[in-house]
């Protein structure tokens, strides 16, 4: 489904209001799976959150989508994915299904909620909205108050709260990100950057074109942001074009006057972690000059080059 179909849905849902077809999970992450809980929702509520969140939605569908980017995406841009590229959101449904899910909210720990999702049904179509929690639970470490008879009084501070706010939507087989960050923090996805990153470092390996390459592996796969740039190299298949022509590094590294050395082979000598970025820029060929003043530089997103 593409985003007009999703923009579809949406309106179709806030001209519509069709009744009891909204349900909110809590969850959490433990022990390498997701465990939901599943409250009872009058009609009333139901439509309460449907009119919070989905109007807000609507408006940030109008914004540019754009393929998601590991690195990060542009200002007012919402990044797209297939729902087959995150694995962990099988896991998720899982823990959704009827034998599964949990309803005796006796045994919620609502500090231990990592995010809640919406479901949302109608015409044979399902929504999910997800949110990350951890901004709510902010609230627990004040004092919430309300006015009864002219009085100020404290509320009790086991509460949970739902806001407009939607980080991640899943609808059919498409997923939108519209806060890059919770794909890491919802669905784990960091787990995939270590994936994609260890098949880059094996075909380094292979090409055996940097020296120390067991400390250069270990570094790379301790920094995130590492991890990302390598994701989006093998994403966009960039490693063939640096092997093909590595006969043009020396003098770009020269011309750059960047910290590395070569050996006497001709391979890229590794020794410490302030070379990591000279070296993922080269791998994904992230360097660039103008071409008025022929000042270089280096391409922090994609999108740029």
């Amino acid at each position: 489904m593409n985003a007009n179909a999703l923009m579809e849905f949406v309106d179709k849902l806030l001209t519509e209001r069709p009744g009891n077809n909204l349900t909110i999970y809590f969850s959490r992450w433990v022990s390498s799976k997701y465990v939901s809980h599943k409250p009872q929702l009058s009609n009333d509520i139901q439509q309460e959150i449907i009119a919070i969140v989905l109007s807000p939605l609507r408006r940030l569908l109008s914004d540019n989508i754009v393929a998601y980017n590991p690195i990060g995406a542009g200002d007012m841009e919402i990044e797209k994915l297939d729902k087959a590229d995150i694995l962990k959101i099988a896991l998720y449904l899982e823990s959704i299904a009827d034998d599964k899910i949990f309803t005796d909210m006796n045994t919620l720990k609502i500090d231990k909620i990592d995010f809640y999702c919406i479901e949302i049904f109608f015409g044979n179509q399902k929504l999910y909205l997800f949110r990350q929690f951890h901004k709510l639970k902010k609230l627990r470490k004040g004092i919430l108050a309300q006015i009864v008879n002219n009085e100020l009084q404290t509320m009790d501070g086991n509460f949970l709260g739902i806001d407009e706010t939607t980080d991640i939507v899943l609808f059919g087989d498409d997923v939108y990100l519209i806060n890059h960050i919770s794909l890491e923090r919802i669905f784990k996805y960091k787990d995939e950057f270590l994936n994609k990153t260890n098949e880059a470092l094996s075909e380094l390996l292979t090409k055996n074109m940097i020296t120390n390459i067991e400390q250069f592996s270990e570094d790379c796969c301790n920094n995130i942001r590492i991890m990302k740039h390598f994701t989006n190299i093998m994403t966009k298949s960039r490693l063939p074009l640096f092997f093909d022509n590595y006969d043009k590094v020396p003098s770009i590294v020269m011309e750059l006057g960047l910290d590395i050395d070569f050996d006497n082979k001709g391979k890229l000598i590794y020794r410490e972690k302030s070379q990591l970025f000279h070296i993922i820029n080269l791998l994904s060929d992230s360097y660039f000059k103008t071409l008025i003043a022929k000042r270089t530089g280096v391409s922090k997103i994609e999108g740029e080059l």
